[in-house]
C-alpha cells in the first residue's frame, strides 16, 4: 500500500524530514514577538499622546481664556468690550475716539500680553468706519485707521473664534520695526460680538510664538527614529518632532485626518513609511488638531531583533531541505501528470484516437489514466451517435417542411382563383396561378437546402398573394426590407412558417381587418434580424410562457415533441444550425397581436447537406 499510494509517500517524506512542526513553531513564536511588541508599544505610546494633548489643550484653553477678557466688566465704561462697542459706532470720530481711548486700549492689550507665556503681538481691530487698528508687540505699540479688514478671507462673517496654522509673523497693515522681529507663531483669531446679537464689532488677533508648541511637540518623542506631527483638520501643521516633511508628503494624513474617531492606531506600509501610525484629538469650539506619532516596524521591532535572527537562521537551514526535497518530490511524481496532461491536450484538439494514456504504474495517477482513457472511448462513441443524429434530424426536418403542403389552403386557394376566373377576365387569374406555381416549385425543389434570404422572402410573398386573394381586402401586407440582408444564406423554409402561424392560430377573419408584417435588418454585431408580427388575436400570458420555456429547452428535447413543424420547428433547425447563437423569440403585441423575431450570426459558416 505504501509503494502504491502518493498520499503515503507524501506523508512518509514529510514526517521524516520533521520540517512541518518546528516551522510552525518557529512562525508562531515570530508572530507573537512581533504582535506583543507592537501591542505594547502601541498602549505606551497611545498614553504619553493622550497626555501630551492634555497639555496641549491646556496651553490653548489658556490662550482662550485670556482672548475673552476682552468681556470683562461689560457694563464698564472703561472696559475693552466697551471702548470696542463706542468705536464701532457709525457716527464714531476715529481722532477723537483714539485720542479718548489709546491709553486704556493699551492697559487691556498690555494686561493680555503679560499673561501669555510665549505671546509675540496682539492686535485688535475695530468695525467703525475707519477701521481703528491697535497693535502691541514686545513692548511697541501703534494704532491708526486702517482700511482693510485684518483677517482671513471667507471668514469675515464668521463669529466662531479659530485657530490659525503656525506662519509667519504679520505686520497688520504697520510698517516693520527693527525692534519687532518676525517669528514662527500660530494665532488665535477671536471675532468680538456684539452681545446678544451676531454682530461683528471687532477683531482681536493674539500670535504665540510657535515654539511653545514646539516644546510640547519635542517633549512627547522619546528616541530620533519616531516623528511627530500636530496639525489641524485641513492638514496644516501647527509643530512637528524629528520631521521637516509637509502634510502632502505623508500618504497616511488623509485617512488619520477624516477619520471621526478620537483616537486610535493603523498599521501603513508603503515606499515611504512602513510602521504603526498614532493619533490622538484635540477639539473645542475654537480648534479641531490631530496629535500624531509615526513609530517605524524597524524601530519597534529591535529589541526583537537578535530572536528573530536565530529563528531566522534555523528556518533557513530547514527550507534548504524543504526545497531539495520538494525538487526531488517533483521530479518523481510530476513525470507522469506532465504525460497525462500532453494527451489531454491531444483530446483538446479533436485528437480522440491519439489520446489514449499509455498506463504503467498502479498508483493514483495510473487510476486516473486508465478512467481517461475509459473517458475517451465513452466520448468518441456519443460524438459519432450525435453527429450522425443531428444529420439525420436536420434532413427529416426539412423533408417534413417541404413535403408538407396545407390541403386546406390549397382547397381555398383553388377555389378562390376559380371564383375569379368566372368573373373576371385573365390578369389576375395568371398572377395568382403564377403565385401558386412559385410556391410548389420553391417547395419541391429538395436540392438547395440552404438559400438566400432573398428567396425566403420572394416565396413568402407569393404565399401571401394567394392568402390577400383569399380575404379580399381584409389583409394588408407590408414589407421592412434592408437591402444588406437579401443575400444572406439562410435554411431554407425558415420564414413560410412563420408567417402560416398568423392563419392558423391569429387570423379572425370575422374581426375586422387584418395586418401583417415582415421585416429584416442587418445590425452592427453582424446579426441578421427577422420579425414577423400581426394584429391577430395573439395568445394568453400563460400560453406565451409556456411557448418560451419550450424553444429554450436544447433541440434534442425539443425533437421528442411530436406537434407538428411550426415556430417550434424552426427554433430546433435554429440550433442545429447555429447553436446558442441563434435565438426566435415570441411576444404579444399590445393590445393585440404576436410578434415573432429571429436572430442569426452573420459570421456562422453553413454546411449545405447532400
Amino acid at each position: 500500500m505504501f509503494r502504491t499510494s502518493i498520499r503515503n509517500k507524501l506523508m512518509g517524506l514529510l514526517l521524516a524530514a520533521t520540517i512541518i512542526p518546528i516551522l510552525i513553531s518557529m512562525l508562531v513564536s515570530n508572530h507573537y514577538i512581533k504582535s506583543a511588541v507592537t501591542e505594547k508599544s502601541i498602549t505606551e505610546n497611545q498614553t504619553m499622546l493622550s497626555l501630551g494633548a492634555n497639555n496641549i489643550l491646556n496651553y490653548m484653553n489658556t490662550i482662550n481664556r485670556v482672548s475673552l477678557n476682552a468681556y470683562n466688566s461689560l457694563n464698564s465704561p472703561t472696559s475693552l468690550y466697551a471702548i470696542i462697542e463706542r468705536g464701532s459706532a457709525a457716527n464714531v470720530v476715529s481722532e477723537t475716539f483714539d485720542a479718548n481711548n489709546r491709553m486704556t486700549i493699551y492697559t487691556h492689550l498690555l494686561n493680555m500680553y503679560q499673561s501669555l507665556p510665549g505671546a509675540h503681538q496682539i492686535q485688535l481691530q475695530i468695525l467703525g468706519p475707519d477701521r481703528m487698528t491697535y497693535l502691541l508687540a514686545r513692548g511697541l505699540y501703534r494704532g491708526g485707521a486702517n482700511g482693510t479688514i485684518e483677517w482671513p478671507s471667507g471668514r469675515t462673517n464668521n463669529p466662531q473664534p479659530f485657530v490659525e496654522a503656525t506662519h509667519s509673523s504679520l505686520h497688520y497693515a504697520f510698517d516693520p520695526n527693527r525692534s519687532v522681529k518676525d517669528e514662527s507663531v500660530f494665532t488665535l483669531r477671536r471675532p468680538i460680538i456684539k452681545t446678544p446679537s451676531d454682530q461683528i464689532i471687532g477683531y482681536l488677533s493674539i500670535d504665540i510664538k510657535s515654539e511653545e508648541l514646539q516644546g510640547i511637540c519635542n517633549s512627547l518623542v522619546t528616541s530620533s527614529k519616531e516623528t511627530l506631527y500636530l496639525m489641524d483638520r485641513d492638514g496644516q501643521f501647527l509643530c512637528s518632532a524629528n520631521s521637516d516633511k509637509g502634510a502632502d508628503k505623508l500618504p497616511w494624513a488623509g485617512k488619520v485626518l477624516s477619520s471621526g474617531a478620537e483616537n486610535g492606531h493603523i498599521g501603513w506600509k508603503d515606499g515611504s513609511f512602513s510602521g504603526i501610525v498614532i493619533y490622538d484629538t484635540l477639539k473645542t469650539n475654537y480648534m479641531d488638531w490631530v496629535v500624531v506619532k509615526e513609530l517605524p516596524y524597524s524601530y519597534l521591532y529591535e529589541n526583537a531583533k537578535t530572536v528573530r535572527t536565530i529563528n531566522s537562521l534555523i528556518i533557513a537551514l530547514f527550507l534548504i531541505v524543504v526545497v531539495l526535497a520538494t525538487l526531488f518530490i517533483s521530479f518523481q511524481f510530476t513525470k507522469p501528470i506532465k504525460q497525462l496532461i500532453l494527451h489531454i491536450n491531444k483530446a483538446q484538439i479533436g485528437n480522440l484516437n491519439a489520446a489514449a494514456v499509455p498506463v504503467q504504474s498502479k498508483d493514483e495517477i495510473g487510476i486516473l489514466a486508465r478512467r481517461f482513457n475509459s473517458m475517451l472511448g465513452t466520448i468518441n462513441d456519443l460524438i459519432n451517435k450525435e453527429y450522425k443524429l443531428q444529420l439525420a434530424n436536420k434532413s427529416n426536418q426539412l423533408r417534413a417542411m417541404q413535403a408538407q403542403i396545407n390541403p386546406h389552403f390549397l382547397n381555398n386557394s383553388l377555389q378562390s382563383i376559380g371564383t375569379l376566373a368566372l368573373q373576371s377576365k385573365a390578369p389576375k387569374v395568371y398572377s395568382l396561378l403564377n403565385s401558386l406555381a412559385k410556391m410548389m416549385r420553391y417547395t419541391m425543389n429538395t436540392s438547395d437546402a440552404i438559400v438566400p434570404l432573398e428567396a425566403e422572402i420572394a416565396h413568402a410573398k407569393a404565399f401571401l398573394e394567394l392568402q390577400q386573394q383569399r380575404f379580399s381586402d381584409q389583409l394588408d401586407v407590408r414589407y421592412d426590407i434592408d437591402p444588406a440582408s437579401l443575400q444572406v444564406l439562410v435554411p431554407k423554409m425558415l420564414l413560410q412558417p412563420l408567417v402560416e402561424n398568423y392563419f392558423k392560430h391569429g387570423y379572425e377573419p370575422r374581426g375586422g381587418s387584418g395586418a401583417l408584417s415582415i421585416g429584416t435588418q442587418v445590425t452592427d454585431d453582424s446579426r441578421l434580424v427577422v420579425t414577423v408580427e400581426d394584429n391577430g388575436i395573439g395568445v394568453s400570458a400563460a400560453r406565451l410562457s409556456e411557448l418560451q420555456q419550450q424553444f429554450a429547452r436544447p433541440s434534442s428535447a425539443m425533437l421528442e415533441e411530436p406537434e407538428g413543424i411550426g415556430l417550434r420547428n424552426v427554433a430546433v433547425r435554429l440550433k442545429l444550425y447555429y447553436g446558442e447563437e441563434a435565438s426566435l423569440d415570441i411576444d404579444s403585441r399590445n393590445p393585440l397581436g404576436f410578434r415573432v423575431t429571429l436572430r442569426i450570426p452573420l459570421h456562422t459558416t453553413l454546411e449545405v447537406e447532400p
